[in-house]
């Protein structure tokens, strides 16, 4: 009845597989558990091959290629065998010994349409330097309880801990287009408001320990402005959804006042100051605010 799916890149998971596939026999029902290595490097790959042949419930496959976000999640939902899926990202850690029998608590006598998202919250302050800007963006955005993200379901929407029916995954799945990291879970969100399905928030959230050093998390948010575009354009003029996301109220807002190309000039300077903030052992998320509007503008000026 439910299939976990887990994408890899990079990633050592085994401790979390393992962790899963205990909490996942003591449930009423059938399962399994599909671990897919989405073009990991073979020192990653010699550790998760652990995993191979350790239980007849779970299936590890490696792919030579990295193939994508969304490629991969929508190749695993193929593959799966069960009604319900659960998606989990790998740079994660259970909260205690209950995290699956909270989520059969949910979808037990409800209807086979349903879409819950648990959460994530993220572990105490490291002492690295820099890991501070990832922890803290994570801290203050990502790390909501489920009464907060109620008050905007869908745009709350994150791809690193939900269970979906099956039927709902085939009428929509991932959009390949979006490539590397960001924004796909905004896609996803948008696709239900639109047929009409709300997603349901609990608390039952994952430890997100995969902290990532301000230089990739930074890399990674260039990747995420692209998507974002890329989104912006999809959605044309006709979907209200930008309203839900900061970055773009801001941008349409300056373009309205034809402005945003003077503030794009005024932020040019400030980068190299910025970016050094961002690096520091106390990054400030105004700075970060800053530096996403100046690479949304300088994306929007580009064919």
């Amino acid at each position: 009845m439910l299939s976990i799916c887990i994408p890899v890149y990079n990633y050592p998971v085994v401790p979390f597989v393992t962790a899963l596939l205990s909490q996942a026999k003591q449930l009423p029902c059938d399962f399994e558990i599909l671990v897919w290595e989405d073009g990991s490097s073979e020192a990653y790959k010699k550790v998760n091959r652990q995993l191979h042949g350790l239980d007849p419930h779970l299936r590890y496959v490696e792919w030579e290629q990295n193939r994508g976000r969304s490629i991969i999640r929508n190749g695993l939902a193929k593959a799966a065998s069960f009604q319900y899926i659960l998606f989990l990202d790998c740079d994660a850690a259970l909260p205690d010994d209950h995290f699956l029998r909270r989520y059969a608590e949910h979808w037990q006598g409800e209807p086979a349409r349903q879409v819950i998202c648990g959460g994530r919250w993220y572990p105490e302050q490291p002492d690295d330097p820099s890991l501070q800007l990832h922890w803290l963006y994570g801290s203050m955005k990502e790390s909501q309880g489920a009464e907060s993200r109620r008050l905007a379901p869908n745009s709350s929407f994150m791809t690193n801990n939900f269970l979906i029916s099956r039927s709902i995954f085939e009428d929509i799945q991932f959009n390949e287009a979006l490539q590397g990291y960001g924004h796909e879970d905004t896609l996803f969100g948008w696709e239900l408001q639109k047929l009409d399905i709300t997603i349901q928030h609990i608390d039952n959230p994952v430890i997100h320990v995969g902290l990532e050093s301000s230089s990739v998390f930074l890399e990674k948010t260039l990747e995420g402005i692209d998507n974002l575009h890329r989104l912006h354009k999809l959605m044309g003029t006709q979907s209200s959804w930008w309203k839900e996301i900061k970055l773009l109220r801001i941008f349409r807002r300056l373009r309205q006042w034809r402005i945003h190309e003077l503030v794009y000039w005024l932020l040019a300077p400030l980068q190299k100051p910025i970016g050094r903030q961002l690096h520091s052992a106390k990054p400030s998320l105004v700075a970060f605010d800053l530096y996403k509007l100046y690479r949304f503008l300088d994306r929007a000026r580009k064919p």
